[in-house]
């Protein structure tokens, strides 16, 4: 049927579509959230009591610019509206405040950004949540609303910010009355709402859902607190990972049954914190608002968070982190190997890219410089005798496409400082010797003194403090000591072994915590790992020992430490048990070995044996019993082992014997 209608009538709806262009393009909450999927925070710039008033300048339009050329959607700006509206009725704003915050508003809607605005730290109405302040609060809201009614959809409402003070029924009541007076002149304007409290997850899955089709849920993380917040520890382990991703879940999980989008509004950690674990942490919360759908605002505050360096018109590494990280970029490993090479590892996550582009940047540098474009199957890349004056090298790695964006891995940080070479300290300060057997004083390969490595940056001479790092100092006035080493930390010096043969090597360790593991090499020969026992104090000391078969000649000598809790070292000490070359073949066992009916492990000597001690080993080589002195029979409980396979030594004047067993 073909319906004509008169010129009048066309003319009208002309004119209505022309008036209403928005009419039957309205964004929703979904259509938005899916839009705005890399977000940023403008913090302390609005938010404090007046602009400038906190670490930051007013703001500047420039800083828009940086947003959409590093490629943001979204801008979240906090406000601060107390200081600027009457205290009594009828709770006027002042127009300049309203103006500038349109000012900066308008300043990211014409580069087509998502903006949020919010009322922030209104710590007023959260402590007293009185009639008065709630007319007050009201009026704020109503003339938000009204001046701001006819700016484009992509300006966001987000009616309040952690509204810790409130209670549960307070902040429901809150959002739903304020929601009912931003519709009177906002009919279908984007309104974000939070639970109580920190407006964490677990209080939005509880906040009352109001009943509106145009809004957003809002939670804030910086989980785990003691890290995102206070900067403490490290993070980055799959229990700390599978954590957060159940945290993500169950907000997943909330949003699909209640048919609500969700904005992250606040991550982060603070820049404090432990470099390594902070990238790690950022790429988490990336990684998994990527996989749940949410918009993730990581928190930028120009100071401990800051992500954005404002007055260099820059960013730093986060920044690439929150545009460029995906579930498919590399995740970069970096390593000291082998004292002076830098070992950069990756995994790629993805197999279909062009190449493999390795970045390096220095400490004294904010931009990554690229130092290698290698085959897309390169999986390794060894940085030989790096410049010894820069104690940082951060690197990061990028998956390059000829034809689409670009994946890249969060940074990674090795510390590789200069080999430390204090002032030539007698080695028989710190190792005890027999005249004849093994000589150290005076005699040094090299002149090199008595080197140690430290991987603490924190390293204070003289300093007993356990959060230190490695530190050679005369304690009592009574020879060198070495003090709260750390895994990866070594000492080292030359010795002149005089005599071959096996010896009892000892190390005279203090420490309140067992379980430190440490190593000794001379020259080819490395000790097995050994495990410390608690001393009961940081100064008094007790040997704990090793056996090893050492050649004759001029050899250097490394203590390395593998693992566990600090713990300080007084003195080595080398006694010659027997010049015996290694164990003959006929008695090549030393000692037989099962588990019988009752699980128990029977450990028999072989005639001859002279067993000294017994180690039993797990797969890692972390003893985990010695038994000094054993019988011709020794009997040991089973149920202080779980399944497995053991490695089981037997130390004698005579050698060293080793058996496998597996014990069920």
């Amino acid at each position: 049927m073909n319906l004509k209608l008169p010129g009048i009538y066309i003319l009208i709806l002309t004119l209505f579509f022309a008036y209403f262009p928005k009419a039957n393009a309205q964004l929703t909450p979904h259509e938005a959230v899916a839009q705005m999927q890399k977000g940023i925070n403008m913090g302390n710039t609005h938010e404090p009591p007046t602009e400038a008033g906190w670490n930051n300048p007013k703001a500047k339009e420039y800083y828009f610019d940086l947003y959409k050329e590093a490629g943001f959607d979204c801008v979240r700006i906090p406000v601060r509206w107390d200081n600027y509206t009457g205290k009594t009725p009828p709770y006027k704003i002042d127009d300049y405040w309203l103006n500038r915050i349109e000012q900066v508003v308008d300043w990211g809607l014409e580069r087509d950004l998502f903006i949020v605005i919010n009322a922030h730290h209104e710590e007023w109405i959260k402590s007293n949540y009185s009639e008065a302040n709630k007319a007050r609060f009201d009026s704020i809201w109503s003339q938000i609303a009204t001046h701001f009614q006819d700016k484009p959809e992509k300006l966001i409402f987000e009616i309040i910010n952690e509204p810790y003070g409130l209670t549960k029924a307070q902040n429901d009541d809150l959002h739903a009355r304020v929601l009912s007076i931003i519709r009177k002149t906002n009919p279908t304007r984007l309104v974000i709402f939070q639970g109580h409290n920190w407006g964490g997850s677990d209080d939005l899955l509880i906040a009352e859902i109001p009943d509106d089709n145009y809004v957003i849920g809002s939670f804030h993380s910086y989980d785990p607190y003691l890290f995102g917040l206070e900067g403490e520890g490290t993070w980055g382990s799959p229990a700390d990972y599978n954590q957060l991703d159940q945290k993500f879940k169950g907000v997943a999980d909330w949003s699909e049954e209640n048919n609500i989008p969700v904005f992250l509004g606040e991550f982060g950690a603070k820049k404090t914190a432990d470099y390594n674990s902070r990238m790690r942490h950022y790429r988490a919360y990336v990684e998994l608002s990527q996989k749940y759908g949410f918009t993730p605002a990581a928190w930028d505050d120009g100071g401990d968070f800051r992500i954005m360096e404002r007055e260099q018109h820059d960013w730093n590494e986060i920044k690439d982190i929150l545009i460029h990280t995906t579930t498919k970029s590399p995740k970069p490993f970096a390593v000291v190997y082998q004292d002076s090479i830098i070992q950069v590892s990756w995994s790629p996550n993805t197999s279909n890219h062009d190449s493999i582009i390795v970045q390096q940047k220095l400490a004294t540098s904010r931009h990554f410089t690229t130092i290698a474009t290698l085959a897309p199957e390169t999986r390794q890349l060894n940085i030989v005798k790096p410049s010894l004056t820069n104690k940082y090298y951060d690197f990061r790695i990028i998956a390059y496409y000829n034809d689409t964006n670009n994946l890249f891995s969060q940074p990674v940080r090795v510390f590789f400082p200069a080999w430390t070479r204090p002032e030539r300290i007698p080695f028989n300060d710190t190792l005890a010797v027999i005249p004849g057997i093994i000589e150290a004083e005076d005699f040094d390969i090299g002149g090199e003194g008595f080197t140690y490595h430290d991987s603490n940056e924190l390293n204070i001479a003289g300093d007993y403090r356990p959060e230190e790092g490695v530190d050679i100092y005369d304690r009592l006035g009574d020879g060198f000591h070495i003090g709260n080493v750390m895994p990866g930390e070594w000492t080292e010096y030359s010795v002149n072994v005089l005599t071959e043969g096996w010896y009892n090597v000892s190390a005279y360790v203090a420490t309140y915590y067992a379980g430190g593991t440490f190593q000794v090499k001379i020259d080819t020969v490395s000790s097995d790992p050994v495990t410390v026992a608690a001393s009961g104090s940081r100064l008094n000391t007790m040997p704990v020992t090793t056996k090893m078969y050492l050649n004759a000649g001029e050899q250097i000598f490394r203590f390395t430490i593998l693992d566990g809790p600090q713990f300080n070292i007084d003195k080595f000490e080398f006694e010659l048990i027997t010049n015996a070359q290694q164990p003959t073949a006929q008695n090549e066992l030393g000692f037989s070995l099962h588990q019988n009916p009752s699980k128990e492990l029977i450990i028999n000597q072989k005639p001859g044996a002279q067993l000294v001690q017994l180690n039993i080993y797990n797969l890692n080589g972390k003893v985990i019993k010695m038994i000094a002195n054993p019988k011709p029979t020794e009997k040991v409980s089973g149920s202080e082992f779980s399944t497995g396979l053991y490695i089981i030594k037997g130390f004698s004047k005579t050698g060293i014997y080793t058996k496998k067993i597996v014990i069920k």
